[in-house]
């Protein structure tokens, strides 16, 4: 442990206190949908089925050495250790205010809770012993309002800061010369299912024609203005081992009608009725999928449009349930490492590989990346993704970008693959050479 790191309430943190976190973490009493995190530490199905009192695999040596044994090598483990759901902390004051915590949080970061309206405002103050040295900021305030035109106004106004806000208006705000607009990519994929037990998906040559057959830079630049980036493949942007020389399926008619006649569906007679589902409801999604439909239609493939009613029912009654359907999804990582991609969404035994798609050489290449070095895993990941791309389980679409705009005083922004609630808030300062309006927090 790093000497000398303060809880917002003054105790020195130790090793003991990361004992207990995770054990808390993993605790069935505490019902963290995030206990998955963990699961690899030796003991912990042992601790979570009640046959043990105890994580064995978690060891406070002394004040400042943790030690953590693993039931299996796992590579991508150091990277789960940087998530925020594993960050640690102090067990007297969990205990003191029980689930009361929730609303008054006691950590070790920049800035310490001050405090909280539902419904309206949340103010953080700056912590005046952070390890690291005191942000520059004094407070961050933050207000709850109702709906993107209220944040919108708001902004303009100059009473908040940044915001982060998608479709009609972030395209407006990026060409507002007063503005200071910040794209960056995610760690975050978008791509269509297809789902491989179909009588026409299951065949390879099939599932290649569609990836030829969609007019990817058309819906890129036409529908979505620009605003993500193409996908290449399956591996994000800025995802160690993103492979810039992935060769990507192009817009190519002939090759799809080629591949579809090498099937033994010449113009796609003999295949049956494909359904594209979603649940997104949003102009540019629907215009979307029509245009996959009119480009898959031209090389014989028929398709017909579904939309579910909530995101909920697409979940845990369509999504993978229906053979041969081809379904709309988005892929955020978790942390930054290709293993939270490829292994749960391609290999076989994976409940999130709505594809049902199943290749033993990938399970196997799977398997052995994640006991691998950093170096090797690389070289493993970027053999893994051309064989799934070869294999066409999914028509990758766009890689989703981070958008947010800030007041032209705010400096020292770095945005994160991961997203906001990475950025980090200590290095932000304002010029004072301009007027900044704040609101006035409420007591």
């Amino acid at each position: 442990m790093r000497d000398g790191v303060q809880f917002h309430h003054g105790r020195e943190v130790n090793a003991e206190d990361f004992v207990y976190t995770f054990t808390r973490l993993l605790d069935p009493k505490t019902a963290s949908p995030r206990a998955w995190l963990l699961e690899r530490i030796q003991g912990a199905s042992a601790f979570r089925a009640g046959t043990a009192e105890t994580v064995v695999g978690l060891r406070a040596l002394s004040r400042s050495t943790l030690q953590i044994v693993l039931s299996q090598p796992y590579a991508p483990f150091i990277s789960v250790l940087g998530m925020v759901q594993v960050r640690v902390l102090p067990r007297e004051e969990v205990e003191r205010l029980g689930v009361a915590f929730g609303r008054q949080p006691v950590g070790t970061g920049p800035f310490r809770f001050g405090h909280w309206l539902p419904g309206e405002s949340m103010t953080l103050e700056a912590n005046e012993a952070y390890y690291a040295g005191r942000p520059f900021l004094d407070r961050l305030h933050y207000r709850l309002l109702a709906d993107n035109q209220s944040i919108l106004a708001a902004f303009v106004q100059g009473a908040l800061e940044n915001v982060d806000l998608t479709g009609q208006e972030a395209t407006q705000l990026s060409n507002d010369a007063r503005f200071r607009f910040m794209r960056k990519p995610l760690l975050a994929t978008v791509f269509l299912w297809l789902d491989t037990r179909h009588s026409g998906l299951s065949n390879r040559q099939v599932r290649q024609a569609v990836n030829y057959a969609i007019n990817r830079n058309a819906i890129s630049s036409g529908i979505q203005k620009n605003r993500h980036v193409q996908a290449r493949g399956i591996l994000p942007l800025g995802m160690p081992g993103y492979d810039p020389d992935l060769r990507p399926y192009t817009y190519n008619v002939a090759r799809a009608r080629t591949l579809l006649a090498e099937a033994g569906y010449p113009a796609g007679k003999g295949l049956p009725l494909f359904e594209l589902w979603t649940s997104a409801k949003g102009a540019a999604v629907r215009q979307e999928h029509e245009a996959i439909k009119k480009d898959l239609e031209q090389v014989g493939i028929q398709v017909e449009l579904h939309t579910a009613e909530t995101w909920e029912q697409y979940a845990t009654t369509i999504l993978g349930k229906r053979p041969g359907a081809m379904y709309r999804y988005s892929w955020f990582a978790d942390f930054p490492d290709p293993d939270n991609v490829l292994f749960p969404l391609f290999h076989s035994q994976s409940s999130d590989n709505y594809a049902h798609y199943s290749n033993p050489e990938v399970d196997r290449l799977l398997d052995e990346a994640r006991s691998a070095g950093d170096y090797l895993s690389i070289q493993l990941y970027r053999q893994i993704e051309a064989l799934i791309m070869a294999d066409a389980p999914v028509v990758p679409l766009a890689y989703h970008t981070f958008e947010n705009v800030f007041q032209p005083y705010v400096r020292g922004i770095e945005l994160n693959g991961l997203g906001e609630r990475y950025m980090p808030m200590r290095k932000i300062w304002l010029d004072a050479t301009r007027p900044v309006p704040h609101p006035t927090p409420r007591p």
